[in-house]
């Protein structure tokens, strides 16, 4: 049975997604984490700026809990001016695989992310990536030793924080972005206070 919100196109049902900006949203300045002013606070700042991997992380906070909720997933045409930067020039004009998924513990969505991975970086051992269904995008990403991060960048929306990271994979880009919801922060402060 398919996930509420999902319907195998790019239509959302979700009141949620409604309100998330994702990774093409006009709205969005992205900056240079270290060109943002003012700063979060350091308890998102330790989930911002964190450099490993965001899955391990939250696996290790959730426990047997973690879990990940597919919204949707499909093939687009970006014509986001924000996004069109990121990638090389012959890379803009592909269509892209777009993931949109929440990272949970239990039923609480504590980050909901976007992905964007260009056709030609689908081929060889990335073809993959497609068919990743509830397994997290991070765990296939850092168990690869040719896995490269550039361009860490941070925005703030009404919805709160969020990162963008253009990653490499045997050479061939993918750009991820996550959203720190209200839930993970209160999970967070929780775990430090026992």
């Amino acid at each position: 049975m398919p996930p509420q919100g999902f319907n195998g196109r790019c239509a959302l049902n979700d009141a949620f997604l409604q309100s998330w900006p994702g990774l093409a949203a006009s709205g969005l300045v992205w900056k240079p984490a270290v060109q943002v002013v003012p700063r979060p606070l350091p308890v998102l700042q330790s989930w911002l700026l964190d450099p490993g991997s965001l899955t391990s992380r939250l696996k290790a906070l959730a426990g047997s809990q973690f879990n990940v909720r597919v919204l949707n997933e499909c093939w687009i045409r970006q014509t986001s001016p924000s996004l069109l930067q990121c990638f090389e020039p012959h890379v803009v004009r592909q269509r892209m695989w777009s993931r949109k998924v929440l990272l949970q513990c239990g039923d609480t969505p504590w980050v909901a992310a976007h992905s964007l991975i260009p056709v030609s970086s689908m081929q060889g051992p990335l073809k993959r990536l497609r068919s990743l269904n509830e397994r997290p995008l991070g765990e296939f990403l850092f168990r690869d030793p040719t896995l490269r991060r550039y361009q860490l960048e941070l925005t703030q929306s009404a919805a709160g924080w969020g990162r963008r990271s253009l990653f490499y994979l045997h050479g061939q880009p993918l750009l991820v972005a996550e959203f720190f919801l209200p839930a993970l922060l209160q999970a967070s402060r929780e775990q430090a206070l026992r």
